[in-house]
């Protein structure tokens, strides 16, 4: 944050979706807007708070998930389950959905914690199910357990994955076979589909429509390919990715294993100690390895045997649990503190390293990226030619914005009237985008923008997307209008921002 100039493009989207209570949005469920848009009431769309909000979904799923590695270490009778358990989070800290994309706050990012927490609560049921204890407890799991099941599938519905593998490992430990799992899972359900039920009518209603969610995310995934071309797709584009993505996780195990599975011990001899990975109960482990495994299999299976194109970027709820890799060489004689400490000073100097090659260094090298976006400079030029015309604007600060997603916002989270609560964004001028926009809101002088230089659909990102037709219709008939060049580096023969901007004051039909 201390380098940026602009958020991540997924918190600019819900920065700018922040307006309103809806059962739903046309990209996706709603429960992430729910939770930000009070709290831009509070302290008005600025940068940081979806970045706060990122990392506090990344923080509390480590955190719930930390949770069910202390229970699986005390099934193990460990004599230090907190201890081990710090060990996985340390180890699956430095995935880079965790730390790079820590601060994004989107869809798969809420679903880290009630994933985790989905999670936590079958296998505490789980755990009931073999002792002979209070079944109002038992079944509290289970209730639960459908609660985040409801949650993560109003963040976004890609639970499914995940409950998918659940419903997997219920079968192969043979939990089906007990009638008190079956009485779990019906109030699993209903608990489920009372979180659920309004936002499914709303979409069903949307997909009879021809639009919404579903249809959104169809239109998305639709591929036209061979069955060859499809595993080859998957092994290069989306595994592949993930295995780079896990690559810091494995740094650490790499540590864990070349600094501490041998320790001298008195006389310079070598003690070898039975790992904690070994004393984990086969059940546990078996159970762990599904969790680790289990999403990016099946997201591949649905992708080749369904032709259905699944992006790499889905994927940052899939390795939640993969942090117990690191019990497979640590044992007693592991230095948990100082490998806590190097961890802690690794994420730090790369944090820094990374904001300052991605902001700094990018701008004098003339690259162009969202994260040396010339934001503030683009909101201060575009203020600056609002006040300059009060015989349309009426001296009356921006209430109404019209253009994409991503340029407008930076005129919003800029504002110094009222830090962004007072502008309705009028999103490519279409109302099912923006279900916030009631006609009242449409009598307020507009502030127009578009890109004028933007890339064609499937080229290299620059900035916005070419205007839609009613953005173009109203710009055309604004009667002020120009083209303002924003320097986007530092690198003076680099091509600059040009972003055309025009006011158009309302006129009853």
């Amino acid at each position: 944050m201390i380098f940026r100039q602009a958020p991540e493009w997924d918190n600019m989207e819900e920065l700018v979706w922040a307006n309103s209570f809806e059962l739903g949005y046309q990209k996706h469920p709603p429960l992430p807007t729910w939770v930000l848009y009070p709290l831009t009431l509070i302290f008005g769309r600025v940068t940081w708070l979806p970045t706060a909000l990122g990392l506090m979904c990344v923080a509390l799923g480590q955190w719930i998930t930390y949770q069910l590695y202390v229970r699986i270490a005390e099934h193990a009778k460990l004599t230090n389950p907190q201890e081990i358990s710090l060990l996985a989070i340390l180890v699956s800290s430095p995935l880079v959905y965790f730390s790079i994309r820590g601060g994004d706050y989107n869809h798969n990012a809420m679903q880290l914690w009630s994933i985790a927490a989905m999670y936590y609560f079958y296998y505490r049921a789980w755990e009931k199910e073999t002792v002979s204890q209070s079944p109002q407890t038992y079944f509290w799991y289970w209730g639960l357990m459908g609660l985040m099941m409801g949650l993560a599938f109003i963040s976004k519905y890609s639970v499914v994955i995940q409950i998918g593998v659940l419903i997997t490992h219920f079968c192969f430990v043979g939990r089906w076979r007990r009638a008190r799992s079956w009485l779990g899972v019906l109030l699993a359900a209903v608990v489920f589909l009372c979180i659920t039920t309004p936002h499914l009518v709303w979409l069903y209603h949307q997909t009879e429509l021809g639009q919404g969610p579903i249809y959104y995310a169809s239109q998305l995934m639709i591929t036209q390919s061979s069955l060859l071309e499809r595993c080859i797709t998957m092994l290069k584009d989306f595994l592949l990715t993930q295995v780079f993505r896990l690559l810091p996780c494995f740094l650490v195990l790499g540590v864990i294993y070349f600094l501490y599975k041998k320790i001298p011990q008195n006389g310079g001899s070598f003690v070898i100690r039975p790992t904690w990975w070994s004393q984990v109960q086969r059940q546990d482990q078996q159970f762990l390895i599904w969790l680790a495994l289990g999403p990016c299999v099946l997201a591949m299976l649905i992708g080749i045997i369904l032709d259905q194109k699944i992006e790499a970027k889905w994927a940052v709820t899939f390795f939640i649990a993969i942090g117990f890799i690191g019990w497979f060489y640590a044992n007693d004689l592991l230095d948990v503190v100082r490998l806590r400490k190097m961890v802690i000073v690794g994420h730090v100097i790369f944090a820094v390293s990374f904001g300052i090659i991605t902001g700094p260094v990018a701008s004098y090298l003339g690259k162009q990226g969202r994260s040396n976006f010339p934001s503030q400079a683009l909101a201060n030029v575009i203020a600056q030619r609002w006040q300059e015309h009060p015989e349309l604007t009426k001296g009356e600060p921006i209430r109404l914005i019209v253009g994409d997603t991503w340029i407008i916002g930076h005129t919003i989270i800029h504002d110094r009237v009222s830090q962004g609560k007072n502008i309705k964004p009028w999103i490519d001028a279409n109302d099912l985008s923006s279900p916030w926009m009631r006609p009242e809101d449409k009598r307020h002088t507009a502030l127009i923008l578009i890109d004028h230089a933007p890339k064609p659909l499937g080229q290299w990102w620059r900035a916005g997307h070419p205007p839609s037709k009613e953005v173009q219709r109203m710009f055309d008939q604004a009667p002020v209008k120009g083209v303002e060049v924003v320097p986007w580096t530092t690198k003076t023969d680099a091509p600059p921002l040009e972003i055309q901007w025009a006011i158009l004051p309302y006129e009853p039909s």
